[in-house]
């Protein structure tokens, strides 16, 4: 197309800027196939492309009458669709950030709450296993590693020694530090049979 050459005469151009509908509709076909292949050369869909041709000539008619001349018509559909192609670039990256973000975000939730389960069943495992221990290592045991009191303050609570709290917690993590070796080799040989 030779940007020279004129969609329409003078007297259709005023008619297009009235609002005429068949004036339009010459603008829009003299126009649609240079205008599309110039989008479509930066758009990465062709929907994309026929997206922004749309629109850029919608905004065409709503502004019609700004357009001085006949000679305006393609700066203003060109200069449309680039900013048109331009917001739409903006927002895929925008999108992409977003994504790539809330997988990110949605990774690290996952391996959150993993932990926070893992953490939750060790907790119960080692409550179970404490459930074991003799009452006075288990009070001991409890209310330092799960509620952590120092052994000057458990000693105070419960009414023994220091000595006496240190060798109940000795003992205590002594004994569940076996169970848990017991449990992990278990795992391991049902895994591997399995």
């Amino acid at each position: 197309m030779n940007l020279k050459e004129s969609p329409c005469s003078i007297e259709e151009f005023d008619r297009f800027r009235l609002g005429d509908e068949a004036a339009f509709r010459m603008i829009f076909e003299f126009y649609k196939p240079q205008l599309f292949n110039r989008i479509k050369r930066v758009c990465s869909s062709v929907s994309d492309a026929e997206e922004i041709l749309q629109e850029a000539f919608v905004q065409l008619f709503l502004k019609r009458q700004d357009l001085p001349t006949i000679e305006s018509i393609y700066p203003f559909l060109y200069v449309v669709s680039r900013r048109m192609v331009v917001s739409l670039f903006r927002k895929q990256v925008v999108r992409q950030t977003y994504q790539s973000n809330l997988a990110t975000e949605w990774a690290e939730y996952e391996e959150n709450l993993q932990h926070h389960i893992e953490n939750r069943e060790i907790l119960r495992l080692v409550d179970e296993v404490a459930e074991h221990l003799p009452p006075q290592q288990r009070k001991v045991f409890q209310l330092n590693k799960l509620e952590g009191l120092t052994y000057t303050e458990i000693s105070d609570e419960i009414g023994i020694s220091k000595n006496t709290v240190r060798n109940h917690l000795v003992s205590a993590c002594s004994y569940i530090r076996l169970r848990f070796e017991s449990l992990i080799l278990l795992l391991i040989f049902i895994k591997v049979l399995f």
